[in-house]
């Protein structure tokens, strides 16, 4: 909750951007270590990285970039390791029905082919590794135009916006993100505003003088420029000055959530719209906001999670600053500095490439090169790039490095599954706070927003296409979404672990004559995901040899059958020699 003066619209509008510019200031440490992440993950030299200039070598090891990109990939894929990476709990009979399973599951995966659901969460989760916070935000859209045969076509329904981690601030001190305020700054195009001023409507709160002054500061010589600008000196992020601003065409929007205390009055779970950070263009009541929260190391007493990456940017400094240093000391073996003693004479043969030194009497030249134990640095740059792993929980064996010793198959899965384990936390911790939740809002506004019954293309267990029908009631069925890919994915690391063990082990002779070796194969087919090739059937290797021996016997009798024949050739000789009648 925040206090502010709900009665004038200006002290609103300026209390929401002082609170924006307070927040956004606390961060201010965090917003310099993005920079610098951001800044190792596309550097091609060290010029533009700290102690970049130390060197003659420009040398940048990309280590940072590395793990950023093997984070995101083994991420997103023990988030959605397949197409059936979230199931339905039902809480009553009727919503744990197979056909009430069918048909949510249905909608909702149609609706992510349709709504851009993998490249928004793809960037959500590039934002999780990088910055360690990402944001999404559910939200209701209708982009349904009729076509020439007076049709209806187009996508309506929930849909996903990413927030970048730069444009959101909130009370970092908050218990629980869900109930601390928000802030959410985005920037427009003065036609994308004027749109917003026409869906507004009659809710809006920015009268029609206010609306030409936002209008007519974007047309040049007619800025109005604010004294209330001048006094709290509020720039828009990535402008300059004001006069960039308004000339740039853009209109910049902060959009609050939450309770608002206006003296002893208490105006709950508000939506206010701020342009220009001086104007309020909507003030309604918002019970829904629907922006969720993922982070990826949760720090005490702070709503600003710590990344993965943060740890990597000062490895990768040593680790740049031993190559280079390496690589300047190799220069000076190849071309040492040289020391001379008395007055010696240098002397260059232009045919033969030599040079002659004519030393006076106890003079001398010596080359001066440096400690050789500068070569053992590429030993520290190793260990030190396996410490930046380590640090981002991304060992070797996720890449696909093979780690020292000899190891048994079993060793190997296991150390697959110690690697995986922290990934797995991860990931399992991004579904509970920002995946399900998600998944939920999104149900909610499809609930909310319903028009008429929606049909949606599914298979039925023979693979047959089938259409089925959504009605208000199968989105009202008391039941939630629960994405379980990671859980899923441990569960199926731990399974065939022990699958593996009792293969190579003596324990498969002990318990043999007690398995069912149908069900065994089934267990494989499913841990390994061959479910949809429908590879393993009861006693199918008995009864293909029973149809491959048929078939060889038939082949066999079709043979003798035609060499007991007379050829062609035969038959035309027979009626050359028969005797005519």
């Amino acid at each position: 909750m925040i206090t502010l003066n709900t009665q004038d619209n200006a002290s609103l509008a300026g209390g929401i951007a002082s609170y924006w510019h307070e927040w956004n200031s606390q961060r201010v440490p965090a917003l310099s270590l993005w920079e610098e992440i951001d800044r190792y993950i596309t550097a091609t030299d060290t010029t533009n990285l700290e102690g970049g200039k130390h060197f003659d070598h420009k040398t940048h090891i990309p280590v940072t970039s590395e793990l950023y990109e093997d984070l995101v990939a083994i991420v997103y894929s023990t988030l959605f390791p397949h197409e059936d990476w979230m199931g339905w709990k039902g809480f009553n009979i009727d919503a744990i029905t197979k056909a009430v399973r069918t048909k949510v599951l249905g909608y909702i995966k149609e609706a992510h082919m349709l709504n851009g659901f993998d490249v928004t969460f793809s960037k959500i989760v590039e934002d999780l590794c990088r910055y360690g916070n990402c944001f999404v935000q559910a939200t209701y859209v209708d982009e349904t135009v009729l076509t020439e045969e007076n049709i209806e076509a187009g996508y309506s329904g929930p849909k996903p916006v990413r927030i970048s981690p730069y444009d959101i601030v909130f009370n970092p001190t908050a218990k629980e993100f869900a109930k601390t305020p928000k802030i959410v700054r985005s920037v427009i195009t003065l036609s994308e505003f004027i749109d917003l001023y026409e869906q507004i409507g009659a809710q809006g709160a920015l009268d029609e003088k206010e609306y030409e002054r936002i209008l007519s500061n974007r047309t040049a010589g007619q800025n109005d420029y604010s004294e209330r600008y001048k006094e709290a000196q509020y720039v828009p992020e990535g402008f300059g000055s004001i006069q960039n601003y308004f000339m740039s065409g853009y209109v910049e929007l902060l959009w609050f959530y939450g309770d608002i205390l206006d003296g002893t009055e208490v105006r709950r779970n508000r939506c206010v719209i701020v342009a220009d950070r001086d104007l309020v263009v909507l003030d309604k009541e918002e019970l829904h906001p629907n922006i969720f929260k993922g982070g990826w190391s949760d720090r005490p007493d702070n709503l600003w999670s710590q990344g993965p990456l943060d740890k990597v940017v000062g490895i990768n400094y040593m680790i740049n600053h031993r190559e280079n240093g390496k690589n300047d000391a190799i220069d000076k073996f190849i071309h040492p500095d040289r020391a001379f003693v008395g007055d010696v004479e240098e002397i260059y043969d232009e045919d033969t490439g030599q040079t002659k030194y004519l030393l006076p009497e106890g003079g001398s030249v010596s080359d001066i090169r440096p400690d050789s134990t500068v070569l053992t640095f590429d030993n520290q740059i190793i260990m030190h790039r396996e410490m930046a792993r380590q640090s981002a929980r991304l060992p070797q064996q996720l890449s696909g490095f093979r780690t020292a010793g000899e190891k048994t198959a079993t060793e190997v899965q296991s150390l697959n599954d110690g690697a995986f384990r922290g990934f797995i936390n991860k990931a399992a911790q991004l579904e509970r706070t920002l995946l399900e939740p998600f998944l939920r809002a999104e149900i909610k506004i499809a609930k909310d927003n319903f028009s008429s019954i929606i049909k949606i293309l599914g298979e039925d267990e023979e693979g047959i296409l089938l259409t089925s029908e959504i009605t208000e009631e199968d989105l009202s069925a008391k039941g939630k979404l629960i994405p379980f890919g990671s859980r899923r994915f441990a569960r199926q690391l731990q399974q065939q672990q022990g699958v593996m063990q009792i293969a190579n082990t003596n324990l498969a002779g002990l318990i043999g004559q007690h398995l069912n070796t149908y069900n065994l194969a089934k267990t494989v087919e499913t841990l390994f995901g061959f479910d949809q090739f429908e590879m393993v059937q009861k006693l199918a290797a008995i009864d293909e040899q029973l149809e491959a021996q048929e078939k060889q016997m038939m082949a066999e009798q079709q043979a003798v059958m035609q060499s007991s024949q007379p050829t062609s050739l035969e038959m035309q000789m027979e009626d050359q020699y028969e005797e005519p009648i």
